[in-house]
């Protein structure tokens, strides 16, 4: 049984402020403290108060979470249904701080079937499934297909692979701009960078789309990219490369004296560095391969221009006394033009990525819409859009404010811009006007915690969270209404050694920026305070050079890679734990192989190096190991029952099924079967024709027939059951 620890006041009483539903509350929880409880017991206080179920939208993140938070709210909820009424009275007063009265005490055991069955019940759903139930609500509004199905994430990959192989078709069929897009990417990143860049336009196509529109002017493409770094309309990348010539300080008959001087000082770094590369520049004519060999002269390997003191001889400076004036003022203008050209070269990429993505995301949108499909994407921008237009939006909003009296946002740290803007949207009237109607309570309550925020590849954008919270205060107290601001810091599932040293990581002000914009600085408190806990960090490793010897056949030693290092290090120590006998603090027996647990960021070569040397150490080792299912020998022994069973003439498969456990039919048996019949003549057929011979082949004949007739009647899963059930015992 657990140990219970007493909860800090000032814990019980942030919580009970934060699950009042008189407040509109903001809560900023740390890990492990209670978030998701807090928000369970605001909606059953609401309910307990007498809010209509259907007028609470809780809205999550995932699906996951939204079903961890219903099972909460309704499991509490008909717990209440079996109480007896000390047993109510004590759960509802430490709920509501207050003793429940009669009527209190009845509503409370009414709950479970009111959440239950009440039209359009309790809503506690992700952001999406909500967005989703909005659009089917006002189809016309939104301006699409009232009979909308949403994209599956194969489905989207096949409307992808379509789109890409029109664009890919529509390089040769007179499409110049898009030609050459194409070739720039081609020829700048091969074929590896052109599937990286459809990749990357599929995943952020939302943003790409709204950066599109908003810097292609019509008739002049993406001139705007270029006006913004002072390119001239026209401008190419020999005119820049062109400007650095004749070269600042030296021109051609300055050259000319420097070549000689150098030679005649015997200045080896001119000799040697310089004038290799600079001599055939100046008789170059194509002005970007010009500019290259003034870098490659002029400039050191690293890009960095050589210190005069140090590259020009006393005798060479003796001769040509203003030398190192001259070399700084053509080194300024080769950098200074390169890095220029650098940036004409970015912004050509630009556009032609810019250029890509634009035909492959029309494409897409248009394919997807000729098959009434929406994606997850397109279920919040739609209602934002449908929330912001001008002329339906109004009433739209205005129709879902009759329905919605109490908003709950839950891991607010991980919810996009476009998402705020849906819940800004919704909870616009709640205080202003009529929109509060009349005396009815109505609250916005949002948790979560920008240090945890894992979806910004997703769009979430952690300091949306605070900006937000301004806001919302802001118009809560501008309508004289409740606001609670409360942080949340003693943790119920850590400890202090391990929350300490979270603190001390990211103590430095420049450090913390990295995960939150709060000023303070980080405040875990953990609420087990007699809880062990250790934090141990090892230096990190990197890779060492292996000289890879001479003759292929000999083996490359890989045993030095910082995975198989580490992998080494990480064994020999819980080795060690085992071999001392360590005693675990706080239950007081032995560690056992099962009690260490080795989490990864991702199943890499880590992984296998760490199985393989707890292996080699006789440790036993559990959950490395993955398994597809398919390629698994005996569930390809099943496939091929299956297919025989649709398909009697199908001799390979049968073939397979003969030989496999299942019946374990012998391969001189099976040769016989095949080799001798005649050649219109199937497998199952010989081996019927056998079995009048062979009781085992008779065996083997009868169960084939009672499966083939199993398999028409009985489901899949059903028929598999029982022939696992009965075959492969």
């Amino acid at each position: 049984m657990k140990k219970a620890y007493p909860i800090p006041t000032e814990t019980a009483a942030s919580q009970a402020r934060a699950s009042d539903p008189k407040n509109s509350a903001w809560v900023s929880a740390n890990a492990g403290s209670g978030k998701t409880h807090v928000l369970a017991q605001r909606v059953i206080r609401l309910l307990l108060n007498g809010t209509d179920p259907s007028k609470i939208l809780c809205l999550t993140y995932t699906r996951a979470a939204a079903a961890n938070m219903s099972n909460r709210v309704f499991s509490t909820l008909s717990e209440w249904t079996a109480l007896g009424d000390a047993e109510l009275a004590a759960k509802i007063t430490a709920l509501d701080d207050r003793r429940p009265d009669r009527d209190t005490m009845r509503r409370a055991r009414r709950l479970f079937a009111e959440a239950l069955e009440t039209p359009g019940g309790l809503k506690i759903q992700t952001i999406h499934a909500f967005c989703e139930s909005v659009l089917h609500q006002f189809p016309l509004e939104a301006n699409i297909p009232a009979h909308f199905e949403m994209l599956d994430l194969q489905m989207e990959a096949s409307l992808f692979a379509a789109a890409r192989r029109d664009m890919i078709s529509g390089t040769s069929a007179g499409d110049a701009g898009l030609a050459e897009a194409f070739a720039t990417v081609l020829e700048r990143g091969g074929e590896h960078g052109l599937d990286a860049l459809l990749s990357e336009i599929v995943r952020k196509r939302d943003g790409l789309r709204g950066f599109i529109d908003a810097v292609r002017r019509e008739g002049a493409g993406f001139q705007a990219l270029f006006d913004e770094f002072h390119f001239r309309p026209g401008q190419n990348a020999e005119d820049i490369a062109a400007s650095v010539w004749p070269l600042p300080g030296f021109l051609p008959d300055f050259f000319a004296v420097f070549a000689s001087a150098a030679e005649a000082a015997d200045a080896r770094i001119v000799l040697n560095n310089l004038l290799p590369y600079a001599r055939p520049a100046f008789l170059e004519t194509d002005p970007i391969r010009r500019l290259q060999m003034l870098g490659k002269a002029f400039l050191k390997a690293d890009g960095d221009p050589y210190d005069p003191a140090k590259a020009f001889k006393k005798a060479l400076l003796d001769r040509l006394p203003d030398l190192p004036d001259r070399y700084l003022a053509a080194v300024k203008a080769i950098i200074e033009v390169s890095d220029r050209l650098a940036l004409f070269r970015m912004l050509e990429g630009t556009v032609a990525a810019l250029t890509i993505a634009d035909w492959l995301i029309v494409r897409y949108e248009r394919l997807k819409r000729g098959r009434s499909f929406l994606d997850f994407n397109d279920l919040i921008t739609r209602t934002v859009n449908l929330l912001a237009r001008p002329d339906a939006g109004p009433w739209v909003q205005y129709k879902l404010d009759q329905g919605i009296d109490h908003i709950l946002l839950d891991e607010a740290q991980d919810t996009s811009p476009d998402q705020w803007e849906v819940v800004k949207r919704l909870a616009e009237e709640f205080f202003a006007g009529h929109g509060q109607r009349g005396t009815a309570n109505r609250t916005v309550f949002a948790v979560g915690d920008e240090k945890q925020s894992i979806y910004s590849f997703q769009g979430a954008a952690p300091d949306s969270f605070a900006d937000s919270r301004l806001l919302f205060a802001g118009r809560v107290r501008d309508a004289e209404a409740s606001f609670a601001d409360l942080k949340l810091t003693w943790s119920f599932r850590s400890t202090d050694d391990v929350l300490a040293a979270v603190d001390r990581v990211f103590a430095d002000p420049g450090v913390r920026r990295g995960i939150s914009h709060d000023p303070d600085p980080l405040d875990h408190k953990a609420i087990r305070n007699d809880a062990p806990g250790y934090v141990e960090v090892w230096p990190s490793l990197g890779a060492d050079a292996v000289e890879e010897p001479d003759d292929w056949t000999l083996p490359v030693n890989h045993a030095s890679a910082p995975a198989v290092r580490v992998a080494e290090h990480v064994a020999a120590t819980i080795q060690a734990w085992l071999k001392d006998r360590e005693i675990i603090e706080g239950k007081g027996r032995r560690l056992r192989a099962g009690d260490i647990l080795v989490l990864v960021r991702k199943r890499d070569r880590f992984v296998h190096a760490l199985s393989r040397a707890l292996k080699d150490r006789d440790i036993p080792v559990a959950g490395a190991d993955r398994l597809s299912l398919p390629g698994h020998i005996a569930v390809k022994d099943l496939i091929a029952l299956g297919h025989f069973l649709i398909q009697p003439q199908d001799d390979l498969s049968l073939a397979a099924v003969l030989r496999s456990p299942i019946f374990d039919v012998s391969e001189e048996t099976l040769f016989a079967l095949g080799a001798g019949r005649p050649a219109a003549t199937s497998l199952i057929t010989s081996l019927r024709q056998h079995a009048g011979d062979s009781p085992a082949l008779a065996a083997i004949v009868t169960r084939l027939d009672g499966w083939a007739n199993e398999a028409a009647f009985r489901p899949v899963f059903e028929f598999y059951a029982g022939v696992g059930g009965r075959a492969l015992r």
